[in-house]
């Protein structure tokens, strides 16, 4: 595993296709210290290959319009400097654009849309390049939105795919840069002995005036020795086009799976608790969710019943359960210290119902305003300037209150289309029935001018989407947008210990882990420690959030929870900053192996997905991303256990819905901090610093410590050596010293105000 300062160079640019003079024919080629493009103009294809094993990683890829003459031409970025391009017309006067610079390993594709005719040309989606895969990559898998599968499947992706070769996990990376025009979907299949994927942006509407040019957005193609790295280099280079910089990742606390919208009263005691308890272990945000909102009008019927759900509701003020307004509370979570957070859907709402001004909704080709059948309610037009000043007015009203995080639900409204939950892979969908007020303005046009309507309405708020699973097409439209993501569906059955509900949020979390901490902070929903979820489960879930690094969200009203169950979420709070990878993302559908490390310490996640059967996990060291040559020493956290040393092969028996998490460290001839009891990270966290001083036989360090929960360091010992604790002193904490067993020796520090505290353990 490569650390975060080994990341592959970025790209961050928009790949502008500009107008050339002269044309050449047949092939024309570039190259860079990655990959080698060639364009042959009579076939209409073009190879990519890479540099450093000089085979084809793109055999006879082709245009989606038929080429008339190419042109290759040094260019300069001003972000990335010196490249090169091939510039490709098209006998349509179509152009595309395919750059190469100095530092990037990616190929950068985009397509100029021209019409020659002299009516406007309406297209629903446009068609870039199709891609075949080169000798390199035969036997591959294919890798997307969708999760694992066979090419031949032909299950297609949102945003990115991959073909990756299981046993050595290189692989071919095509994901879309930028959604500002259209959503960048694949279509994989199989071909011959290798595999291809056809590249497509889903527009809508995407009009081109008469003799006029239009661009469309950019796709990038690159090849690495591991896929994975290549998905986290997509990820960045996103970062980087759209300058993220993320907000810090929140502990939140959510109504809706054991409460609903809750009440002032309920609030308030939950608050209060949460300020005492879970605050000083990273819960920040106190967030109600729907049914806070006043109902509509008395007296409102449609078809014989009073609409009540969904949009339909007024975004006014509060229902009888908040009979002080939606303010007040937000002040009483606040006093607390919590940051209050609301639920609502800010780009829906009904037309039947008067509150709304009809004009503000999309329509349909017969004018009738554009409405989801589910409870999506009626779409919002953010192609008018009316439509997002009401979005605008709406947003400010409930920031005024005092909110400071929202979670969006619905997204998929904000460009027009349908909610197709449970959404993941691609499915095609009528996005061409959407008329807008601006025919120029595509439906991912529309949805960004929503997402930028909220920032302008909240500068300050936290924005997490909710989500992704309902249309798919809210995922890539929405980076740089949002701070968090909901990247899957409502898990709540997951509090009775359905095993499914369980596994859910990991599911999506893993297929698209490259995105946390990069695009926005991953949130798979609550993890569940009521004692409904049995506790090897509870495990479960927990140490997955923790281990991934996803955010952390929980449902409960917490003084209900035995004390027991409360430490559970005490030891998964606040989530890491680290990169983390699931290991053998392309050889199984449900990744069972994690490594999230620092330069101290590695900890392994082994995840058994099945609910009933024994998984039987053996895997080579060195695959894993350790050095297989040499003993590691190890803690399994749940069983709170120093375990056997662990070299050459992982080889570990998990039962049925069972989790194991080890802490490793290579051996040394001294004592070493190998676990803490702080959190299930074991140290990747908490210990700030550590020293050995040889002469002194003393091992010092400092650690992070909550006031009054006591801290354990677990201290390896070499084998075949006695070691005596001598002495331990902790000033600003009471430091006591355990008797050593097999394979270590356990320190225990307690502080009363809690902080950054300096040991020393003498030996």
């Amino acid at each position: 595993m490569l650390m975060q300062t080994e990341r592959l160079p970025l790209i961050s640019l928009v790949c502008v296709v500009s107008l050339f003079a002269g044309s050449a024919g047949g092939e024309v080629s570039i190259r860079n210290a990655f990959l080698d493009v060639r364009v042959d103009t009579e076939r209409n294809l073009f190879d990519i290959s890479s540099v450093k094993t000089g085979e084809a990683v793109v055999s006879g890829g082709s245009f989606s319009r038929k080429t008339r003459s190419a042109e290759a031409r040094p260019i300069q970025d001003p972000t990335l400097g010196a490249g090169d391009e091939i510039l490709v017309a098209h006998t349509d006067g179509s152009r595309t654009s395919i750059r190469l610079f100095k530092n990037s390993p990616f190929a950068c594709a985009r397509q100029s849309v021209h019409n020659p005719g002299t009516e406007n040309l309406d297209l629903e989606s446009v068609d870039l390049l199709d891609l075949k895969t080169g000798p390199l990559l035969q036997g591959c898998v294919s890798f997307g939105t969708g999760g694992l599968r066979a090419p031949s499947d032909g299950v297609g992706s949102y945003s990115f795919h991959v073909f990756a070769d299981p046993d050595t996990r290189r692989g071919l990376v095509t994901a879309w840069l930028t959604h500002e025009v259209g959503v960048g979907v694949f279509f994989p299949r199989a071909d011959g002995d290798g595999a291809a994927v056809k590249t497509q942006l889903d527009v809508g509407l995407f009009r081109v005036k008469p003799g006029a040019d239009r661009d469309t957005d950019t796709l990038l193609v690159g090849y690495f020795d591991d896929a994975r790295l290549g998905l986290e280099a997509y990820a960045d280079a996103v970062a980087a086009r759209y300058r993220i910089a993320l907000k810090p990742k929140p502990g939140v606390y959510c109504t809706w799976y054991h409460a609903g919208a809750s009440s002032e009263a309920r609030i308030a005691e939950n608050t209060e608790f949460a300020a005492a308890h879970l605050k000083p272990f990273g819960l920040s945000v106190m967030q109600i969710d729907d049914k806070w909102q006043a109902l509509l009008p008395k007296g409102f019927h449609h078809d014989g019943r009073i609409q009540t759900t969904g949009p339909v509701k007024v975004f006014v003020d509060s229902n009888d359960n908040y009979s002080s307004g939606m303010a007040h509370t937000a002040q009483a979570i606040a006093s607390r210290g919590m940051v209050p957070g609301i639920w609502f859907m800010p780009f829906a709402g009904n037309f039947r119902n008067p509150y709304f001004d009809p004009e503000i909704f999309a329509k349909n080709p017969d004018g009738t305003p554009f409405h989801d059948a589910r409870w999506s309610g009626t779409c919002i037009d953010l192609s008018q300037p009316k439509a997002r000043q009401f979005v605008f007015d709406r947003t400010r009203r409930i920031y005024d209150w005092g909110y400071r995080y929202f979670k969006i639900d619905g997204m998929h409204t904000g460009m027009p289309s349908y909610n197709i939950y449970v959404n993941t892979s691609y499915k095609k969908q009528d996005l061409g029935k959407a008329r807008l007020f601006d025919p120029e303005t595509t439906l991912v046009q529309a949805y960004r001018k929503g997402l930028a309507t909220l920032h302008e309405a909240a500068p300050d708020a936290f924005i997490l989407g909710c989500n992704v699973s309902q249309n798919m097409m809210s995922m890539g439209p929405a980076f740089g947008l949002i701070d968090a993501m909901r990247i899957g569906p409502d898990n709540g059955r997951a509090s009775k210990g359905d095993w499914k509900a369980v596994t859910m949020g990991a599911w999506h979390g893993s297929n698209l882990y490259f995105l946390n901490g990069r695009i926005w902070h991953n949130d798979p929903d609550p993890v569940y420690v009521r004692p409904g979820n049995p506790l090897e489960r509870a495990h479960w879930m927990c140490s997955w959030m923790a281990v991934a690094g996803a955010m952390h969200t929980s449902s409960m009203q917490y003084s209900e929870l035995p004390p027991d169950r409360l430490d559970l979420l005490k030891r998964c709070l606040p989530s890491h900053g680290l990169p983390a990878r699931p290991v053998d993302l392309f050889e199984t559908d449900a990744p069972r192996i994690w490594l999230v490390r620092n330069d101290r310490l590695s900890l392994v996640g082994l995840f058994n997905w099945s609910g009933n059967k024994k998984d039987e996990i053996r895997y080579d060291m060195n695959k894993l991303g350790l050095n297989g040559n040499i003993p590691y020493a190890a803690f399994d956290y749940w069983a709170n256990a120093f375990v056997d040393p662990v070299q050459g092969t992982l080889a570990q028996t998990l039962p049925g819905g069972t989790c194991r998490i080890l802490a490793l460290r290579p051996g040394a001839d001294h004592p070493q901090v190998l676990s803490t009891s702080r959190h299930v990270t074991q140290g990747l966290m908490d210990v700030l610093e550590e020293t050995w001083d040889a002469a002194n036989k003393t091992l010092s360090g400092t650690s992070r410590l909550v006031a009054d929960d006591p801290y354990e360091l677990r201290i390896a010992l070499p084998a075949g050596t006695a070691w005596a604790v001598k002495s331990v002193s902790a000033p600003g904490a009471d430091a006591t010293a355990g008797t050593p067993e097999t394979g270590g020796v356990r320190v225990t520090l307690l502080s009363k105000t809690g902080g950054d505290i300096g040991w020393k353990v003498v030996f």
